[in-house]
């Protein structure tokens, strides 16, 4: 278990490069439901036990007809933390905290956090639902970064495609991002990696000194686009 987790802490704290790894939401097998996944995108799922096991929080939800979130019960599988099933055009969301980190003794100690969204085809503009945020417009592959509720401007993502594995791609001052080609179809993933703040806490007891935020948004193109 120690050695799983100094090495994903490795993963955790590599600047923005094709050997990251990233956290988000894709559909099941077999229309089983919703599983929250991390891997190197194009790589095998990582499993449990293993890399999966270094989370020590993952929550996760939907909304009803009222836009109020319906928590899932989240359980731990093999390769993915199993959420369930969504209504169809329902978005989900999950959130995933890692135990407090730090690399070596010269630097701060870290609270790594991750933000997952889930956006079905049709769903349409969404609002902001959790601290960092990439939120669909509406417009296809057109989203907007939020952080604690307000636009980020001039932040870095990537890009990862049916196409393009990690291309870097960065947020205008309003916070809009736009993927630069979303023609095939398959999967699509916008991410945002290590966003810090200098805000100091605890967590399960242990203090840290810097907040590290990631999030990632995850949609499918089942048709062409033109």
């Amino acid at each position: 278990m120690i050695r799983s987790l100094l090495a994903l802490t490795a993963f955790s704290l590599l600047p923005l490069t094709a050997s990251a790894h990233s956290l988000w939401i894709e559909e099941l097998p077999d229309h089983a439901g919703l599983g929250v996944r991390f891997a190197q995108w194009g790589d095998e799922y990582e499993v449990s036990p293993g890399h999966l096991d270094s989370f020590a929080q993952v929550s996760g939800w939907t909304l009803d007809d009222k836009g109020q979130p319906q928590v899932f019960d989240v359980v731990k599988k093999k390769d993915h933390f199993f959420l369930g099933k969504v209504e169809a055009g329902r978005p989900a969301f999950a959130q995933a905290q890692f135990t407090v980190r730090q690399l070596h003794d010269d630097k701060p100690a870290r609270a790594p956090i991750f933000y997952c969204r889930w956006q079905p085809e049709g769903a349409g503009a969404g609002t902001p639902a959790m601290t960092m945020d990439v939120v669909p417009t509406g417009k296809p592959g057109e989203a907007r970064v939020y952080f604690r509720g307000k636009p980020l401007g001039g932040v870095e993502l990537l890009f990862f495609s049916p196409k393009v594995t990690d291309q870097k791609i960065q947020a205008d001052a309003e916070g809009y991002v736009r993927a630069p080609d979303i023609s095939k179809p398959g999967q699509y993933l916008l991410a945002v990696a290590r966003y810090s703040e200098e805000l100091p806490g605890f967590f399960n007891g242990i203090p840290f000194n810097i907040t590290s935020h990631s999030a990632s948004l995850y949609w499918t193109v089942k048709e062409a686009k033109k």
